[in-house]
């Protein structure tokens, strides 16, 4: 049976990708629309096709890649490949991660009681601007500090009970952020984020992962409940007629933008206005409007333009761009996944995982919305520069020069075309 399991994750991990990709699909969206009779079944099959189609052709591509570097012999096998001895210094690099995380705490719950983002600004139709501005790109370091946490879990500068308890306080944080935004969309992201990276980086048993997400799956109701009262509390009015189980109705979102077709410009963020929004902080621009793919759609359904409406990161990248450019898009994803191998050691590779992290928590996120979680990537590279730079210099070891062994490949290049395991 481990041998089974083992191979199963190491096909998982040879198409990473393809792995997130399908997650969603099919744990919780074609479920659900099998479970409710949807009628547009098959167009969810139709939007996982289409971006499957492009991770797979990278993924297997380098699989291919590496099935011919092995029967040449100029690679050994993953099993007998020597782990690289480690290149960071633990302590520090489990230093900054505590700071990492100490400064996304902060800075998530200050920008939320200074009122950016939440649903009444929404409302109100109000934008970050002072030291909301400011602080606004340092929200995502949530997910910097998860992935430097993971490091240093591996790494061997924290122990599994530490890395839990400031993951916890991670957690304590999201929930404190989605009572005062009245928003839990983060909170779940944030959540979801989590489990993906505990399963890829086998943090944790996956019989801890099956019951955190049972444990999500019997609250639901009572945190959908609790957000509705503290929005009415906020003088914002909530859809009586919608349950806690209709908000799960994904499949649903997903359908309805085949009633649209494909290729819709409604003034989204393209190309260079992605880069400015993402390279140039607002505070350096403070005159660009704000960016929501959601509520540029729902203004397009009719409704109005403070509230938002997806059709889930597929269906509404579909929507926008067509199924062509999904595929690009996707491919795009893979291939910048695949640049962070070899997998059996991408945890202990501070700017590996880090890496790895934002493309799951952004473009690869769950319910994510492109091009906004493009734009908001792009930022958070831009704010955690100064992390890189401090762990270089200050948390990476000095190593010695490696005599060339001419006859022999080189560890780093074994390293780097090893099995994607």
């Amino acid at each position: 049976m481990s041998a089974k399991r083992s191979l199963v994750l190491r096909v998982a991990l040879r198409f990473p990708t393809t792995l997130v990709v399908s997650a969603p699909h099919v744990l919780v969206f074609l479920p659900l629309a099998i479970w409710n009779d949807n009628p547009g079944t098959d167009f969810i099959v139709q939007m996982w096709g289409i971006a499957v189609a492009g991770t797979l052709v990278v993924e297997a591509s380098v699989a291919l890649v590496v099935a011919a570097e092995r029967r040449s012999g100029r690679i050994a096998p993953t099993a007998s490949t020597p782990d690289p001895p480690t290149r960071w210094e633990p302590q520090r690099v489990a230093t900054i991660a505590r700071t990492v995380t100490i400064i996304s705490v902060v800075a998530n719950l200050t920008s939320a009681l200074l009122g950016a983002s939440t649903l009444r600004s929404q409302v109100d139709g109000v934008l970050p601007s002072g030291a909301a501005s400011i602080l606004t790109p340092f929200v995502s370091w949530a997910q910097v500090a998860l992935a430097l946490l993971v490091a240093a879990r591996f790494l061997g500068g924290l122990s599994q009970v530490a890395v839990l308890r400031w993951i916890g306080v991670l957690i304590l944080a999201q929930i404190a952020v989605a009572s005062i935004l009245t928003i839990t969309a983060r909170a779940v992201s944030f959540l979801v984020l989590l489990v993906v990276l505990a399963f890829l980086t086998n943090l944790v048993p996956r019989a801890w992962i099956a019951g955190g997400i049972g444990v999500l799956a019997v609250l639901w109701p009572t945190v959908y409940a609790v957000r509705n009262q503290l929005r009415t509390a906020h003088g914002i009015d909530v859809d009586a007629d919608v349950s806690a189980s209709d908000r799960l109705r994904f499949d649903e979102q997903i359908v309805r933008a085949a009633q649209y077709g494909p290729g819709h410009d409604l003034g989204q963020p393209g190309l260079w206005d992605s880069l400015r929004y993402g390279l140039v902080p607002r505070v350096l621009d403070p005159g660009r409007a704000g960016v929501s793919s959601g509520n540029l759609i729902n203004e397009y359904l009719g409704g109005v333009d403070f509230s938002a409406y997806t059709f889930l990161p597929v269906a509404t990248a579909w929507f926008f761009w067509g199924t062509f450019t999904v595929v690009l898009l996707y491919a795009g994803c893979a291939a910048a996944v695949m640049a962070l191998r070899p997998w059996r050691t991408i945890a202990r590779r501070p700017y590996a995982v880090v890496l790895l992290t934002l493309m799951l928590g952004g473009p690869l996120a769950w319910f994510s919305t492109p091009p906004d979680t493009t734009i908001a990537l792009l930022q958070t590279l831009v704010t955690i520069l100064p992390v890189f730079l401090v762990l270089h210099l200050w948390a990476r070891r000095s190593e010695p020069p490696v005599a060339r062994d001419v006859g022999r490949p080189s560890s780093e290049r074994t390293d780097v075309v090893a099995a994607a395991s």
